[in-house]
């Protein structure tokens, strides 16, 4: 059963992070950038996951394990992709942007 509750949260986090490659690079590196808007990410992923699974333990389990897992996807991307905060592109990330990209 417990293994039922981490192959379902690295799926949600594989389908997170597919969700955030799919933004465009601005709008992707802006919302990395902004805490709230994170924020918003991660508790809309757990009432998602929490809405769908509702009813059983193991189901509870694996609303609040994906939300674990989308603490560390956010932070797996922001490693990844970079971001933007205070309009500064910080280029922390693994890819490189060019400016004609980010426009």
């Amino acid at each position: 059963m417990i293994e039922a509750v981490f192959i379902f949260g690295i799926m949600t986090a594989a389908f997170e992070l597919v969700l955030l490659s799919m933004l465009s690079p601005r709008k992707r590196l802006r919302l990395l950038g902004s805490e709230s808007a994170c924020n918003v990410m991660h508790v809309a992923f757990l009432l998602l996951n929490l809405i769908i699974h509702w009813g059983t333990l193991i189901g509870t389990m694996s609303g609040v394990g994906a939300f674990l897992c989308s603490l560390l996807t956010v932070r797996l991307a922001r490693a990844w992709f970079g971001f933007i905060k205070d309009d500064r592109y910080y280029t922390v990330g693994w890819s490189k942007y060019s400016v004609e990209e980010l426009q």
